[in-house]
């Protein structure tokens, strides 16, 4: 399995994971047609797990500077990410998030987050 950004041709795969992802998402093509010609605001990276040619996985990462009490802090933020079923209790969803965290260290981010179940989720551990 390796990780890497996500391509053009991964659009169908990307598609079909979002949709399991958000299924209540009407604009899956849209987005994904802005991303990959630069006009789509968030997500501003998207990584992918790939495993003998089949993506696994998918990690939709932004910089946030409006994360609620680190107001003005560079952020590295997942947005989604998602296994697919039978690859799930492999390590693929954290590989992912290692993958992110250092996406967003590349950025100068001092601080990585997501959220879950309507609260967010800090890293503190991230800056040291």
């Amino acid at each position: 399995m390796r990780i890497r950004e996500v391509r053009p041709e991964d659009a169908a795969e990307w598609r079909a994971m979002r949709r399991e992802l958000w299924p209540d998402g009407d604009d899956h093509d849209v987005e994904i047609a802005a991303f990959f010609v630069g006009l789509l605001e968030e997500p501003e990276a998207v990584l992918v797990a790939e495993d003998d040619g089949l993506l696994i996985g998918v990690a939709e990462l932004s910089l946030r500077r409006d994360v609620a009490g680190l107001e003005g802090r560079l952020t590295g933020y997942v947005e989604g990410l998602f296994v697919r079923p039978a690859f799930r209790g492999r390590d693929v969803g954290l590989r992912l998030l290692r993958a992110s965290q250092e996406w967003a260290r590349e950025r100068g981010c001092v601080v990585f987050a997501s959220d879950r179940a309507g609260r967010v989720v800090l890293d503190w551990r991230f800056s040291a």
